[in-house]
């Protein structure tokens, strides 16, 4: 047995690593842009659809019927073959409407039906909610294998397990309120966990066929031989009927799971990627179920009948191999955390945009509690994982939550014929949707839902044996005298009974002069035709005002989104469709505005939820839409031509149009780039340059502070010493005092001691101000870029002050020339740094080390200019010194702590800066004279000074 602990540790540690790995591909590096939009994560994410109950559950489902077992992974790869067509026009559909789950795709294709969102949504939630209890399950089942530990420590376990899986999917998952953007953490943390459970699958397999067995083949004779009744068990042959539900079933849930849906279509980075899953994925099912009919075949042999699920874990545990028994337990955690993850952010997503906010819509349209939708989104998590959660601790091991995986997949086969009509068929209806839902729905609840519950002990079972009212041919796994397998007879019945609704409404009912319009748009969308042809309405009259439109349209985004967002969402409106808010508008842009403004809202609430919102707006008045109407029927009255043939000749302009558009859009987008490219390369060059710069400023600002700090702790430490001597005689002279021992002498020479002390403290603190007043004017001309009016000399002076601390170290002497009545206005910040840069050039790259070098600075005037010369006679340049004293980075001592900035610095300085010229004069052994030449007066400058390589 493992210790609790160390399965605590494990777990944490595999969803600590999970977490810093989704954390770096939410980060928007490169390489995890480039990962994430991966074929390879994209095929990984997919394989979701092997949670717990696959990769545990299947080595149970052989052991009982190896061959049926294939169908779980069969049908997926035969769909997987012919998907691509249809995914095409899913992918187009979620682009175009901003689609965010299997029920807002089917809301956006059936006229933005609230109603039919709604029921999806429920349909998926009483679907899938328990299948979320079989992955608790598979969890608990697991730990329970590994650890002997109390009741108590395996509900600890499962809660610990859920929070966990909670707040991931919140962090990853539901962190911005539009669910169509994209969550590379989450689906790169969705890859490894795909990467995990193949590993341990395989890696199991070759364990128990040829560690603990000598091949598969001697597993199958071995158990002929032993156990033939359970060979036989295993070889048995389903029901042709019951072979083609499973694989409808698997076939049908591979898409339109809930999560199989958000990461194939809403998640989906590239439209190609479905060209290479076709292949990678079926590859993938097949290395899973390789291995899966041998495993079975050895659990039966070494450990009998009982609790076949758990053989993956069972087997190596009985072996003794701990480290694989850990990673098959870590792959089927991930197998569950994956499903509990995804299953929880989409039916969130779905709850809160078409069950909640339509009911705030309808009956509490100002309510404020729209504006908190990302929050309700978090609240759904822990309300719908909560559900799965009780949902297991209630049911425990009964009928229904073992069967409930393939209960499940026949719940979501519901919406197949809806989305394959939706698609291909112009002339469905909503209202044949509607029906075709509701009555496979409830066919689904009556013959197989019911029947669980009963089978499981929740309701009285007569129904099943007798019938309702005692009616033979209505008993739930009987209908109409039908004699199947329960899975197969449910779904052969639920999806007649919603096929047959689906087509009879939508031949006999009526539609709506909206809905046939919606439809007409719909399936343009298919042919990628449904824009309009802009030229046509060229003649109407920019009659309306835009302002109005607009502010209704931030009132719209503004029941759910703050103010910076309204208005990002707002110039993205007028960005899509072209327009700007000083002109007026036709009323054919304004419908163009009308459908940008629900395009963008649905990616946040919803498609029909968007619709009925920006249609009780107004923002599209009766009377502009009249306007809009009467121009259509005089233009088709002006052409003499139909409707349809308007629109075929219109789609065969626009497909030329298109050609040339196309090229012309790739030419400029390569124009672009090539010059976005270059242009963040300068911008990039810039701001290196200049961040070195500032930071060999800054550097030798921060030396001159240290080296002030020490000049100045000497002269203060004398005021303490001479203030701490003054303080002993006080007190002395108190003692004696008081004690009638004061004479005379004594208070003499207390008040000599007094005057002594004062003095010393006056001239040492006059000495510290002096020096804090010559740095302080120093540093804060180098910190700043203000222009001012000083004594040359002077300030001169100070420079040289404010380097004592280091100077005084050396032996080598300055002296400045200068006339003390020189006046500059200009930057003497500029200035001290052109000093300090030199002066430190001397002493670090001039001298010798055992010379003593001597440096002058010369300064004078000369029609209005000021001729500054700085010499030092230490070694000098040669030829390529001379050629390369001003290049950034240039320097004679690379590893002895120069940077090469600062002649660099200095030449900027002075052509830039102070607007004057820097020459140089040198000879190897001669040393170094640089000439430069400035204004005396510097006009003000009101732009900024950057520093240039």
């Amino acid at each position: 047995m493992i210790t609790p602990l160390t399965l605590v540790l494990i777990i944490v540690g595999y969803i600590g690593a999970l977490y810093a790995i989704a954390h770096w591909a939410e980060s928007g590096g490169q390489r995890a842009s480039q990962l994430t939009n991966s074929v390879l994560v994209y095929v990984l994410s997919i394989a979701i659809y092997c949670t717990s109950w696959t990769f545990f559950g299947s080595v149970g489902i052989a052991t009982t019927s190896g061959i049926l077992m294939l169908t779980i992974y069969l049908g997926p790869s035969l769909l997987m073959l012919a998907i691509w067509p249809l995914m095409q026009r899913i992918l187009l559909v979620k682009q175009v409407y901003h689609v965010t789950s299997i029920a807002d795709f089917l809301s956006a294709r059936f006229n933005r039906s609230v109603v039919l969102a709604a029921l999806a949504s429920i349909v998926a939630m009483v679907g899938i909610v328990p299948y979320l209890a079989l992955q608790l399950k598979a969890i608990n089942s697991a730990i329970n294998t590994l650890v002997d530990g109390s009741e108590q420590s395996f509900q600890l376990f499962t809660w610990l397990i859920w929070g966990g899986v909670a707040l991931f999917t919140i962090v990853f998952g539901i962190r911005h309120l539009d669910p169509t953007e994209r969550h590379p953490g989450m689906m790169l943390a969705l890859a490894i966990e795909g990467s995990v459970k193949l590993v341990a699958m395989l890696v199991v397999g070759l364990f128990v066929s040829f560690y603990l067995f000598d091949s598969p083949w001697d597993i199958f004779s071995q158990l002929q031989q032993n156990l033939p009744q359970m060979a036989d068990t295993m070889a048995q042959k389903p029901a042709l009927m019951t072979w083609c539900s499973y694989l409808l079933l698997a076939g049908s849930a591979f898409l339109l799971l809930p999560r199989q849906f958000h990461v194939m279509v809403v998640e989906n980075a590239k439209p190609k990627h479905v060209l290479q899953a076709q292949w990678l994925l079926p590859l993938y099912l097949f290395l899973m179920t390789v291995f899966v009919t041998p495993i079975a075949a050895a659990g039966l042999l070494m450990l009998g009948p009982e609790n076949p699920d758990m053989y993956m874990l069972a087997l190596p545990m009985a072996s003794g191999a701990t480290w694989l028994t850990l990673l098959v337990f870590v792959g089927g955690f991930s197998a569950s955390m994956a499903m509990l993850m995804v299953s929880g952010m989409t039916l969130s997503t779905m709850f809160s945009n078409h069950i909640v906010l339509p009911f705030l819509q309808r009956f509490f349209p100002k309510s404020g509690l729209k504006r908190y939708l990302l929050q309700s989104r978090w609240l759904a998590v822990f309300v719908i994982l909560g559900a799965g959660q009780f949902f297991y601790l209630f049911l425990g091991e009964s009928y229904m939550l073992v069967n409930m995986g393939m209960l499940s997949f026949c719940a979501v086969l519901q919406f197949m014929p809806l989305v394959i009509c939706g698609l291909y068929w112009p002339s469905v209806t909503t209202k044949g949707a509607i029906a075709g839902l509701i009555a496979g729905f409830l066919i689904w609840g009556y013959c197989l839902l019911l029947p669980s519950l009963m089978n499981s002990g929740w309701l009285n079972s007569s129904i099943l044996t007798q019938g309702p009212w005692g009616i033979a041919w209505l008993r739930p796994e009987q209908l109409f005298g039908s004699q199947m397998q329960n899975i197969s007879h449910g779904t052969f019945w639920s999806l007649i009974a919603n096929v047959s609704c689906l087509i009879m409404v939508s031949l006999f009912t009526s539609t709506t002069a909206e809905e046939q319009r919606y439809n007409a748009e719909f399936i343009d969308v298919m042919s990628d035709k449904g824009e309009d042809n802009e030229a046509l309405f060229e003649l109407l009259p920019q009659d309306i005002e835009l302002a109005p439109k607009l502010t209704i349209i931030a009132g719209i985004f503004g029941q759910y989104l703050k103010a910076d967002l309204v208005k990002l969402k707002v110039d993205m409106c007028l960005l899509e469709v072209g327009l700007s808010v000083d002109e007026p508008v036709n009323v054919q842009e304004l419908a163009n505005l009308e459908r940008a403004t629900e395009r963008l809202l649905s990616g946040i609430t919803g498609a029909s939820v968007a619709h009925m919102v920006v249609s009780q707006s107004n923002l599209y008045s009766q009377s502009e839409k009249q306007v809009l109407a009467r121009y259509y029927r005089q233009l088709l009255t002006q052409l003499k031509i139909s409707p349809a043939q308007l629109r075929q000749q219109l789609n065969y302009a626009k497909e030329k149009e298109q050609l040339a558009k196309q090229y012309s859009a790739k030419m400029e987008a390569l124009v672009a780039q090539r010059t976005e490219e270059w242009q963040a390369a300068m911008d990039k060059l810039k701001r290196t340059q200049n961040q070195l710069v500032e930071h060999e400023k800054q550097a030798s600002l921060g030396k001159m502070v240290a080296g002030i700090a020490h000049e100045i702790n000497t002269p203060i430490g004398v005021c303490v010493t001479a203030a701490s001597h003054m303080n002993d005689q006080v007190n002395e002279l108190k003692r004696l005092f008081l004690a009638g021992e004061l004479d005379e002498q004594e208070f003499v020479r207390f008040i000599d001691t007094c005057l002594e002390a004062m003095d010393i403290i006056l001239k040492n603190n006059a000495r510290a101000s002096n020096l804090i007043q010559s740095f302080k004017r120093v540093a804060v001309d180098q910190s700043s870029e203000q222009q001012r009016q000083f004594l040359l000399k002077e300030y001169l002076e100070e420079v040289l002050l404010s380097l004592r601390p280091t100077l005084k170290q050396l032996p080598h002497q300055i002296v400045i020339e200068c006339d003390a009545d020189i006046s500059c206005h200009t930057y003497p910040g500029a200035l001290s740094q052109i000093v300090t840069n030199l002066i430190m050039n001397s002493i670090l790259h001039g001298f010798k080390a055992d010379q003593v070098g001597n440096i002058v600075i010369e300064a004078s005037l000369a029609n209005q200019q000021v001729d500054f010369t700085y010499r030092d006679d230490g070694v000098g340049l040669d030829d390529e010194g001379v050629k390369k004293l001003f290049d950034p980075f240039y320097t004679t001592k690379r590893n002895e702590g120069g940077s090469g900035l600062g002649a660099h610095l200095v030449y900027n300085l002075v052509t830039q800066k102070l607007q004057g010229k820097v020459e140089i004069t040198t000879a190897p052994d001669q040393g170094l004279i640089y000439h430069i030449r400035f204004p005396q007066v510097l006009e003000n400058q009101s732009h900024d000074t950057h520093y240039q390589i």
